[in-house]
C-alpha cells in the first residue's frame, strides 16, 4: 500500500489532526481487500511502529536509542504509546478498526492479545520458538536458573550468595542466588535500570554492602543491599540514559558511561557512613567529567584487574579508548601517542569489554569478540559467531573465553593454544545474554528470559558428553535436541518513496 492509512478504516479524523480529536469509538470495519489490509497492517508492525517508536521516545526523553532499546520499548512498553503515535495522524487503534477474522483469514498477523497486535510475523513467530523453548524440561533447570520476573539487563555480585539485579522494570533487586530467591524490596527508578554496581566488601553502612543503580531516568542512586528502598545518595549529570557503571575494587570511586557519549567519575564519602547520616539522600556531583573523546554513546566500561588504576571504555562508535582512573587523563601508549583502538577490526557497536593482565577482550553487534594485545593494541585473537555478541568473560586460569549471544547461546572458546575453537555449547537462556561475570570456580550468567544462571567452570571446561553441555544428572529429561533460536527474518526495508513518506508521517512527533 501506498501509506498505512489508505487503508485505516472509518477514521475520525485526518492525518495531521490533533489527537485529542480522537474521541469517538470507531465500530470495526470489514475492509474490502482483506489482502491489502493484511499488507497495511504487515507494514505498520514492521516499518512504521519502530520507526514511530523510536521518533516517540527520542521526543519525549530528548535521548536516543539503539536497536536493543527499541526492541524493549515496542515489546515491553505501554501500548498506550503505540495508540498515540496512530491517534496523532488519524488511524484509529487497529484493533478497534479491522475486523480480526477477516484479517487472519487474509494472512496477517493479528492476536488477540494486544500486546502481540503490535507484533509482526517473524516477531511473533520468535516469540512462539522462545515459548517453546521455555517448555524444555531441560532448560528449565539448566544453570539452576534463579528466575526474576521481569528483564534482567545486568548483575553485580554483593557476596559468596547475593547478587544485585539490573531489571528493565525500573528496579535493581537484590537476590539470594543459593536459595533461588528475589528480596521483595527494591531500588525503584523512573526507567529500566541498564546497570548495577556493588561497592567493595570494606565499604559497609551500618554492615551492609552499598550499592549503585544506573538508569533510562539519567541518574544512579546509592542505596545499602541489606536496605535497597532507601535512596542514599543520588548522582545525576547525565543528560541521556545512563548505560553502564563499573566501582572501584578499593575506592569509594564509580565510573559511568552515558548516551550522552559522556564517561564520568564520581567519588562517594570516605565512609560509607556518612550517607546514612542525613534526613534526605546526598545529591553527589562528578569530580570528572570526560566529553568530546568517544563520537556514539557508551555502553561499556572496565577496570583493569592489577591495580585499576586504567579504565578502558567503548561503545557505539566501535571505538575503545584508555583512561587513568585516578585522574580522568587520556592514557599514553609506550610510543607517546594517545592510547586509542578506532573503529576497524569492529565495525559496530561495542556491547562489552574485559581485561585482564595482558590483553582486554571487546564484544559486539558485528557478531565477533576480539581479543587485543594491551600494549601494541593489536587484535590477537577474533572470535567469529552467527549472532551479535552480547557479552564476554575471560578467563585466564583455565585458558578460556566465555561468550554471550543474542540468540540466548552461550559460547566456551579454548584460546591458549592454537587456534581458538569452541569446546563447549550451553543452550540455557532463551533471550539475549546481558551479562556474563565470574567469582571463584563459578561464572554467572543473566538474559533478558529473566534468569541469572551459574555454572562451574570445571565442570563446563572438563565435560565429556559432547560439545552441548547437559549434565548428567539433566540428562534424562532430553527428549528432542532443541535448537537455539535462530535469525528472524529480514524485516522489510523502505524504498525512497516510502522513506519520504514516513519522514512527513511522522514530521510532528518531536512536538508532541
Amino acid at each position: 500500500p501506498a501509506s498505512p492509512t489508505a487503508v485505516a478504516g472509518d477514521a475520525v479524523s485526518t492525518p495531521g489532526s490533533d489527537a485529542s480529536q480522537l474521541t469517538e469509538p470507531v465500530a470495526p470495519c470489514r475492509p474490502a481487500d482483506p489482502k491489502l489490509a493484511a499488507q497495511a497492517v504487515d507494514f505498520v508492525h514492521e516499518v512504521l511502529l519502530p520507526h514511530a517508536i523510536r521518533r516517540l521516545t527520542m521526543a519525549r526523553e530528548k535521548c536516543t536509542l539503539d536497536e536493543s532499546e527499541l526492541s524493549m520499548i515496542q515489546s515491553d512498553s505501554d501500548i498506550g504509546w503505540v495508540d498515540q503515535i496512530l491517534a496523532a495522524r488519524g488511524i484509529p487503534q487497529l484493533a478497534a478498526v479491522y475486523d480480526m477474522d477477516s484479517m487472519a483469514a487474509a494472512g496477517a498477523s493479528v492476536s488477540s492479545n494486544r500486546r502481540h497486535f503490535f507484533m509482526s510475523s517473524a516477531q511473533l513467530e520468535a516469540l512462539e520458538k522462545k515459548e517453546e523453548l521455555e517448555r524444555d524440561p531441560v532448560r528449565q533447570k539448566l544453570g539452576s536458573p534463579l528466575r526474576a520476573g521481569a528483564r534482567i539487563l545486568g548483575f553485580d555480585l554483593a557476596g559468596d550468595s547475593t547478587v544485585v539485579l539490573a531489571l528493565a522494570s525500573h528496579q535493581a533487586q537484590v537476590a539470594d542466588i543459593a536459595a533461588g530467591e528475589c528480596g521483595k524490596a527494591t531500588a525503584k527508578h523512573a526507567g529500566p535500570v541498564t546497570s548495577v554496581a556493588v561497592l567493595g566488601s570494606h565499604y559497609r553502612a551500618g554492615g551492609s554492602r552499598i550499592a549503585l543503580s544506573a538508569s533510562w531516568d539519567k541518574t544512579i542512586r546509592v542505596w545499602a543491599v541489606d536496605n535497597p528502598q532507601q535512596t542514599l545518595a543520588v548522582l545525576a549529570g547525565h543528560t541521556d540514559f545512563v548505560k553502564c557503571l563499573v566501582a572501584h575494587p578499593t575506592q569509594p570511586v564509580v565510573f559511568s558511561g552515558s548516551a550522552d557519549k559522556t564517561i564520568m567519575f564520581w567519588r562517594l564519602p570516605e565512609s560509607a557512613d556518612a550517607l546514612t547520616q542525613g534526613s534526605a539522600p546526598l545529591n553527589i556531583t562528578p569530580f570528572k567529567t570526560v566529553a568530546g573523546q568517544h563520537t556514539g554513546q557508551i555502553y561499556a566500561l572496565c577496570l583493569d584487574p592489577t591495580a585499576a588504576g586504567i579504565l578502558y571504555s567503548a561503545g557505539s562508535d566501535a571505538s575503545v579508548r584508555a583512561w587513568d582512573a585516578h585522574t580522568g587523563a587520556a592514557l599514553s601508549s609506550a610510543d607517546g601517542d594517545r592510547w586509542c583502538i578506532e573503529r576497524g577490526q569492529h565495525k559496530t557497536n561495542i556491547f562489552g569489554c574485559k581485561a585482564t593482565e595482558t590483553e582486554l577482550w571487546t564484544c559486539s553487534a558485528d557478531k565477533t569478540a576480539v581479543g587485543w594485545d594491551i600494549e601494541t593494541r593489536k587484535a590477537d585473537l577474533v572470535l567469529e559467531h552467527s549472532a551479535a555478541v552480547t557479552a564476554v568473560l575471560p578467563i585466564p586460569q583455565v585458558g578460556v573465553v566465555v561468550t554471550g549471544v543474542r540468540d540466548g547461546a552461550i559460547y566456551v572458546w579454548r584460546v591458549d593454544s592454537g587456534a581458538p575453537e569452541i569446546i563447549r555449547e550451553i543452550h540455557a537462556h532463551t533471550d539475549d545474554v546481558t551479562a556474563l561475570q565470574a567469582a571463584g570456580r563459578e561464572f554467572y550468567s543473566s538474559g533478558l528470559d529473566q534468569t541469572l544462571r551459574r555454572w562451574d567452570i570445571r565442570d563446563v571446561v572438563g565435560f565429556t558428553g559432547g560439545i552441548d553441555y547437559i549434565p548428567a544428572e539433566l540428562a534424562s529429561l532430553c527428549t528432542t535436541t532443541a535448537q537455539p533460536a535462530g535469525d528472524s527474518a529480514d524485516q522489510p526495508t523502505l524504498t525512497e518513496e516510502e522513506e519520504r513518506e514516513l519522514a512527513e508521517l511522522m514530521s510532528d512527533l518531536d512536538d508532541m
